[in-house]
């Protein structure tokens, strides 16, 4: 019997001491992040709590933007820095198609944004696009977070901080594919490529887009990591999805298609952390603040579960030490992809050189300067290295299908509805030059043939060469009471060449040679006006332009200046100088409130040709008539301001302005304006309210304008109506 006590007693000993054991043992967390687009930012706010509250994290898996925002904390940012770029981040600009605004030269940009539409050709055939946004500008930010890091640990997602994998899926294969070594860069880019949104990421033979499509919540990719404690953070919708956005319909739908995979992959978590974002939808990229508090929030009420059943537990971490790599010499630098482009006018754009230290951050300047060319529909770069010492470079170049169709559409109720269409064929033979038709009908009629470009020789000049023909409506006043319409048709070219001066600036001379066909009423008033007139002689051109938006700017300063010297000689049918000068700026006070000022000035010399005359009312002067104004001198001066009243679509690129405007103009020559000024008979006033946004059209304003402020004048023929929506693209409006 004793002998029997002592065993019980020995056993019982033995049974708690295994069961201290397995409640004392080492527990390394692993931690899976959804998909789910902007929804995805509360997942930065679990990591802050679990920061916060010294729960460590050993493994980390992510899917979509799960692996962005896992990725950049498994190499070692902070939250709070990982928050700073969410929060910061221009979220319209990198999910632009197109080079960031302000990097090219003020010619292209204007071009690029004459019209709101463009589709991209090759031999008159339509290419659709791979994606609606092609991710270029997320890329590049994402180099030069990440290339060092890259670099120092070998290209393993097994020695960066945490180790890592991201989930994305091979549209070729229709397979998931679990991404663990090479560019980290790439693994992110390809995960969070929402199919049709984004366009798919080519890493070897795959083509590869959001890891969402099949698994939602990568808890599976850990098991390759065998954690022993698994937390899951889930960023799905309960309610009905209210966006409109496209990003919104898709990823909607791909939460649809991975719901079974996600119920198998939740009963493999130990822990759910579900923040509540079902006020949110998948586009609300601009409330990442909001978003992150969500997760925070879902966070702190899952703490007790997790203390419960980590109680007891030794949690622990090990994160990878980073040693600095010896840089590398750059032996080679190569270009791969170029079929059109010449050689040489691209490595101009490059600043490495052979022989040099690698530098990652002069790497990713050169990729940007590259994209910035608008030549390429994506750069990138990889390296293979030839010895512990020196590097090939190649860069990798996608080129665009530089044939195009541009489109455009515009309304005013002066002109009402004008439709654009412009075919054209850009690089030719690689020189960057573009060829291109034009068909404007509305008012003007516009038909044209031109050739332009920004650069010779990698030098910065700019060339231009057109022929049209165009047909614009008027209207003729008497004594500023309309009489009838008539039509100038303009026939003839032009052609100019001119120098770039930075990014925001040009000049540009020239030649300039058409035909004024007049047709007119038979009216005796249009006795005074001939058949036709020929306009023939050398033109001027200058123009700066620091607007933050091209369309719908809130801040910057712009000039322009144009002349034209008809030479008799020359077989224009007058001799006459015509010279014009418009400046205008917008000075942000605060966020919500801006003041402006602008003056147009002209004046001629001569027997100017009914043609040139300047044209003034509407848009340029408020509270009066298109048109109603014919003078060959003007001199206007406008003072106004906006007021930020909200935002349209609750997005910052939608903007509603409150608008007030007060104008006064005077149409003799200035010289005689300021010597013999009458203000009753010389000056003409008027002052305007309304409202100023953007649509997916282009910018829209409604003005009330009221002229002859003071001048006994009866109420109604004083009171004016502008409302126009839409980009203006017309190349010819005078």
């Amino acid at each position: 019997m004793k002998w029997i006590t002592i065993l019980l007693l020995i056993l019982s000993f033995s049974l708690f001491a295994q069961s201290s054991t397995i409640d004392s043992q080492s527990v390394r967390i692993g931690l899976a992040l959804s998909g789910g687009g902007a929804l995805g930012f509360a997942h930065l706010g679990v990591l802050k709590v679990l920061e916060r509250e010294g729960i460590p994290i050993s493994y980390i898996t992510g899917v979509s933007m799960g692996s962005l925002v896992g990725g950049m904390y498994a190499v070692g940012f902070t939250t709070a820095q990982i928050e700073s770029i969410a929060v910061n981040a221009n979220w319209n600009l990198l999910f632009g198609a197109n080079p960031p605004f302000g990097t090219q030269y003020l010619p292209e940009r204007q071009q690029k944004q004459r019209y709101i539409f463009q589709l991209r050709h090759q031999n008159l055939f339509p290419i659709l696009p791979e994606g609606i946004i092609p991710l270029q500008n997320v890329e590049l930010l994402l180099s030069r977070l990440l290339s060092n890091i890259e670099y120092n640990t070998g290209y393993n997602f097994d020695s960066i901080p945490i180790p890592y994998r991201a989930v994305a899926v091979d549209l070729v294969t229709g397979n998931k594919v679990i991404l663990k070594n090479g560019r980290l860069m790439q693994a992110i880019r390809s995960s969070i490529a929402i199919p049709g949104v984004f366009s798919p990421k080519r890493i070897g033979g795959y083509q590869l887009v959001d890891g969402g499509l099949l698994q939602l919540l990568p808890v599976e990719p850990l098991s390759e990591f065998n954690p022993n404690f698994i937390i899951g953070s889930l960023t799905t919708k309960h309610t009905p999805e209210t966006g409109i956005a496209l990003i919104d319909i898709i990823s909607r739908s791909m939460d649809l298609i991975a719901y079974e995979d996600l119920i198998k992959q939740k009963k493999n978590l130990d822990v759910l952390i579900e923040p509540n974002i079902d006020a949110f939808r998948h586009s609300d990229f601009a409330k990442a603040r909001d978003l992150i508090a969500t997760g925070e929030k879902a966070t702190e009420s899952a703490l007790p579960q997790i203390r419960a059943k980590l109680a007891g537990r030794k949690v622990v971490s090990h994160r990878n030490i980073i040693n600095q790599r010896p840089p590398s010499i750059i032996r080679s630098i190569k270009l791969e992809g170029l079929k059109i482009s010449h050689e040489p006018t691209v490595r101009h754009e490059l600043r490495m050189k052979t022989g040099n230290y690698l530098r990652f951050e002069q790497l990713i300047d050169n990729l940007t300067r590259l994209f910035n060319t608008g030549l390429f529909q994506n750069v990138d770069y990889r390296l293979e290295f030839i010895a512990s010492d020196s590097v090939d470079v190649i860069i990798e170049l996608q080129e665009q299908a530089y044939g195009f169709y541009s489109f455009g559409v515009r309304y005013d109720n002066f002109d009402k509805i004008l439709v654009g269409l412009e075919v054209g064929q850009g690089n030719i033979n690689g020189s960057g030059a573009s060829v291109r038709g034009v068909i404007h009908l509305g008012n003007p009629n516009d038909f044209r043939l031109g050739i332009t470009g920004t650069r010779i020789f990698n030098l910065a000049f700019g060339y231009g060469l057109d022929a049209y023909w165009s047909s614009i409506k008027h209207s003729y006043y008497v004594n500023r009471s309309w009489q009838a319409e008539y039509n100038i048709d303009h026939r003839g070219g032009i052609a100019e060449a001119g120098y770039v001066l930075g990014r925001n600036s040009f000049f540009t001379i020239g030649f300039k040679s058409y035909q004024a066909l007049y047709q007119k009423p038979t009216l005796s008033f249009f006795d005074s006006i001939p058949e036709h007139q020929w306009i023939i002689g050398p033109i001027f051109r200058m123009e700066y332009n620091s607007y933050d938006d091209l369309h719908l700017p809130t801040r910057g300063l712009a000039y322009q200046l144009n002349c034209i010297y008809a030479i008799e000689k020359l077989k224009s049918t007058d001799d006459f100088l015509k010279i014009e000068f418009n400046s205008e700026r917008y000075i942000p006070f605060s966020k919500h409130f801006l003041f402006r000022y602008s003056y147009e000035i002209g004046a001629s010399w001569d027997k100017v040709a009914t043609a040139e005359y300047f044209r003034t009312g509407g848009e340029n002067l408020i509270g009066f008539k298109s048109d109603e104004f014919t003078t060959n001198n003007k001199a206007i001066l406008r003072l106004g301001s906006d007021i930020k009243l909200f935002e349209l679509l609750k997005r910052n690129d939608y903007p509603v302005f409150l608008r007030f405007i007060a104008n006064i103009a005077g149409f003799q020559r200035l010289d005689n304006l300021i010597e013999d000024i009458k203000i009753n008979r010389d000056l003409f006033w008027g002052v305007g309210i309304g409202i100023r946004t953007n649509t997916p059209i282009g910018p829209f304003q409604l003005m009330i304008g009221i002229s002859d402020i003071g001048k006994p004048v009866d109420y109604r023929k004083r009171v004016n109506v502008i409302l126009s929506v839409g980009r203006e693209f017309r190349y010819t409006k005078d």
